[in-house]
């Protein structure tokens, strides 16, 4: 009977352990999955981080006229080079925002622009080629706040007066 009640013990102790053991890979893989998460969103964040740092800002200037409601912003692209020294050809393409007219120098060979920016974001992306037909691209987001207005500052003055109200 004694051997009947260790085998029974054993066999429960076995299967108390294995459980345990279960609950602890359970939770290690759960514990995983949440780190993978966290890793994840962390990227996310820190890619959305990059975005906005990368985004050139500007502010319509207060300029006490009610109507200005827009700047003009310069893309400029001159700087960009080709290795071997070949003749190179630029093409401006608005990605996204709200639709701008791009204006060009008569005399400008395409690597600068400009256009009239209300607020908002506008992506632009520069491809440039050169005259083996090689080409690489860039993509930049211009951010326009609207133009600052601080509320105007009251001031109320109460005081005596002389005259007598009848």
């Amino acid at each position: 009977m004694e051997r009947i009640a260790t085998i029974i013990l054993l066999v429960a102790s076995v299967a108390a352990v294995g459980y345990l053991k279960m609950e602890q890979l359970d939770l290690r893989a759960a514990n995983a999955e949440i780190a993978a998460a966290d890793a994840v969103e962390a990227a996310e964040a820190d890619a959305a981080e990059l975005v906005e740092a990368a985004k050139i800002r500007f502010t319509i200037p207060h300029d006490r006229d009610v109507n200005t409601t827009d700047i003009t912003v310069a893309l400029d692209g001159s700087e960009s080079f080709d290795v071997e020294g070949d003749s190179l050809s630029y093409s401006w393409t608005q990605i996204s925002g709200n639709d701008v007219y791009l204006q060009y120098a008569d005399d400008a060979d395409g690597n600068t622009t400009n256009f009239r920016a209300s607020p908002g974001e506008y992506t632009f992306k520069l491809t440039v080629s050169d005259a083996y037909g090689s080409s690489s691209s860039g993509e930049t987001t211009v951010s326009v706040a609207e133009e600052p207005n601080s509320p105007p500052e009251v001031i109320v003055k109460v005081y005596e007066t002389i005259e007598t109200i009848e």
